[in-house]
């Protein structure tokens, strides 16, 4: 699986606790932290298996264990 840079980068800001497209954002530099680029992004990786929605609460999102193992291995390339 190929990620672009900003899915990388919108994957490493994401844990294994609930938060909102708006809390990422926060975290990111001015850049990368777009509401609407980071949207994109979360959509993006829900289809690759690596973030979930909390189907009780909308908008908020989380490292699946995909995303975990995922998110391991690019700190490990950093």
């Amino acid at each position: 699986m190929n990620l672009t840079q900003q899915q990388q980068t919108v994957l490493l800001a994401l844990t294994t606790e609930w938060q909102s497209p708006r809390q990422i954002s926060e975290q990111l530099s001015h850049e990368n932290g777009d509401l609407s680029t980071v949207n994109q992004s979360l959509k993006e990786l829900m289809r690759e298996g690596l973030v979930q929605t909390n189907p009780l609460l909308f908008g908020l999102y989380r490292l699946t264990a995909q995303g975990v193992d995922t998110k391991e291995e690019l700190d490990k390339d950093q």
